[in-house]
């Protein structure tokens, strides 16, 4: 893995994390009946909207097009 993807799975682990670190306690005061706080879930729905955008990228057609970035890179410096 190059230095250029570090940046990548570092964002995309911080959003995992986050969006199941918010889950767990937005879940937990809604099963116990409370009053969920409304920038709790304000903070979980822009975490589930980027998720959505960390598994795209990693499983849907972004990891396809840096294979074939990738590819063509090794085609090219070829000699």
């Amino acid at each position: 893995m190059g230095i250029s993807n570090w940046g990548r799975v570092i964002v995309s682990t911080v959003v995992v994390l986050g969006f199941v670190g918010i889950t767990f306690p937005y879940l937990t005061q809604k099963i116990n009946g409370a009053a969920v706080p409304e920038i709790l879930s304000i903070l979980l729905g822009t975490l589930a909207t980027n998720f959505t955008s960390v598994v795209g990228y990693w499983i849907g057609s972004s990891s396809s097009s840096s294979a074939k970035d990738e590819t063509i890179k090794d085609m090219v410096s070829k000699p």
